[in-house]
């Protein structure tokens, strides 16, 4: 029978805790074989560890820290495929002690850590998210990470098939980002290019995007939900109605009301919604949005993740007509203290898309939430 399950995946080691998660990704080593979890943590040793499925177990890696850097923030985590038969690749983004951009990332043999940089005369200040753009549905993937900088200006780190580069975004018209929201990419059709979108927030508590058309990128002012200033990003995602129709842009946030609200795109409007919180409860913390297929050629389900003021796991889900709020619990006999990651994972190319939720506890270990089943 279908359930939801808890699972402590532990530390790294038995004397390093987690302090905060990095990133986490699906591979496939070939477009049809079962997808893998891999999330990535920063460890209290301040160097990068991956907790990964191997298909018959997990296990704990090592992936060390860029020489003579330690890390301080995560950008987020993505994969690349070289081809459209390709395995996938995992490549982790994060801004190390210096202030500068770094990628650990696996070239289908060995993990590599490439020093990104910064952007002239800057530093990094913060990660805003990562995500993969394809120019048609046979190109190679190519990974762009957005970053915040000492100024305040939206950066990208981005990948032509040839060279890094990075390009300035700039800020919003008359005004300053104080921090970052989250990312996704948009298609119009599927036969479409994906486009990128970057999503902050202002000082005066309102959503901006920085979006390419096609020909250029534009800044686009998404105000804020009626009469509740935006505190905080809780997860951006893209929504297919069908496999033919449309992406559309998902953008999760928590009010300074301590309540979930959601910016979402209906095709031709922008619309916000007050999603709520859960019964009796109060939004702490946001872990993440996803979404859920019940088979490949099922409408996506958007799914967004958050903690209550109980320290409990929450899911607010779309059921395929209506909003529900779900309590996923807590850790057996565990705390939840931190938030972390949240990815869907298939079994196998005709599958169910399961959710995965992972979270860090009182006791600084790497637990997950997860569906299976029967």
């Amino acid at each position: 029978m279908a359930s939801w399950n808890w699972n402590d995946q532990q530390k790294p080691t038995a004397t390093i805790g987690v302090r905060a998660t990095a990133g986490a990704v699906t591979v496939q080593d070939d477009p049809q074989a079962a997808q893998r979890p891999y999330v990535f943590v920063r460890g209290y040793d301040s160097k990068l560890h991956a907790n990964w499925w191997d298909g018959g177990k997990w296990a704990w890696a090592d992936h060390g820290v860029p020489p003579g850097r330690t890390l301080l923030e995560k950008v987020g985590s993505l994969t690349v495929r070289d081809t459209p038969n390709s395995a996938q690749r995992p490549y982790t983004f994060v801004i190390a002690d210096n202030s500068k951009l770094y990628a650990n990332w696996w070239d289908g043999s060995t993990w590599h850590w490439s020093d990104h940089g910064t952007p002239s005369g800057r530093k990094v200040r913060e990660g805003v998210g990562v995500v993969v753009v394809q120019d048609s549905p046979t190109a190679a993937e190519r990974p762009y990470a957005f970053v915040l900088t000492d100024d305040f200006h939206l950066w990208c780190n981005w990948w032509d098939g040839a060279a890094w580069h990075w390009a300035d975004h700039g800020t919003p018209p008359s005004h300053t980002i104080s921090r970052p929201l989250g990312v996704t990419t948009v298609r119009d059709t599927p036969t479409s290019y994906a486009r990128p979108y970057a999503y902050v927030i202002t000082s005066d508590s309102q959503v901006w995007c920085s979006w390419w058309d096609g020909s250029t990128w534009t800044w686009a002012d998404h105000g804020r939900p009626a009469g509740q200033p935006v505190k905080k990003g809780a997860g951006v995602l893209s929504v297919q109605d069908s496999p033919t129709a449309p992406e559309r842009p998902y953008v999760f946030v928590q009010g300074y009301d301590s309540k979930l609200y959601l910016n979402w795109w209906d095709g031709s409007t922008w619309h916000w919604t007050a999603q709520g919180t859960p019964s009796g409860r109060l939004i702490l913390d946001s872990v993440g949005a996803i979404t859920v297929q019940d088979a490949p050629t099922a409408a996506q389900r958007p799914y967004a993740f958050v903690i209550g003021d109980d320290s409990k796991l929450y899911a607010n889900w779309w059921d395929g007509s209506t909003w529900k709020w779900a309590d996923h619990g807590t850790a057996t006999g565990r705390v939840i203290e931190r938030p972390g990651e949240v990815l869907t994972v298939q079994d196998n190319t005709n599958a169910a898309q399961r959710p995965y939720e992972f979270l860090i506890t009182d006791d600084s270990e790497l637990w997950v939430n997860w569906w299976s089943l029967p």
